[in-house]
C-alpha cells in the first residue's frame, strides 16, 4: 500500500464506521471549509461584506454571523451555495464538492436547536 493510499484510508475510516468519530471529522472538515471558503466574507469584522449585509437585512432579529445561527437548515445552506440566491454567487461542485458541502452543512447546523 502506498503512503498516499494509507493516508487516504485513515481520513476515510471514521466516515466508514459512522458514529461520533465521523461526526467529529465532518465538523472539523466543515470548519476548515468555512474558514477557507466562507469566513473571508462571513467572518467577524467590519470588512466582512456578507456579515455586514446580513446585519442590515436582519436588523438584530437574527445573528449576522453564520457560525452563531441556530436556524440554518441543510436545504437552505445547499440552495444558497449551489444557486444564485440571496445576493450570493454560487459555488460550483469543483469549488466545494458535494461531500465538502455535507461537512459544511454539518458545521453550520451544529448549533441548531
Amino acid at each position: 500500500m502506498s503512503r498516499t493510499t494509507a493516508i487516504a484510508s485513515l481520513l476515510i475510516l471514521p466516515f466508514a464506521y459512522g458514529g461520533a468519530a465521523a461526526q467529529d471529522s465532518a465538523l472539523e472538515l466543515g470548519e476548515r471549509i468555512y474558514v477557507d471558503k466562507c469566513e473571508y466574507c462571513h467572518g467577524d469584522g467590519v470588512q466582512k461584506g456578507g456579515t455586514f449585509m446580513l446585519e442590515a437585512r436582519y436588523e438584530g432579529e437574527l445573528p449576522a454571523l453564520l457560525t452563531e445561527r441556530t436556524n440554518l437548515t441543510p436545504e437552505y445552506i445547499t440552495a444558497t451555495l449551489r444557486t444564485w440566491t440571496n445576493g450570493m454567487a454560487p459555488f460550483r461542485p469543483t469549488e466545494i464538492s458535494d461531500s465538502e458541502l455535507e461537512a459544511l452543512v454539518a458545521y453550520l447546523t451544529r448549533n441548531n436547536e
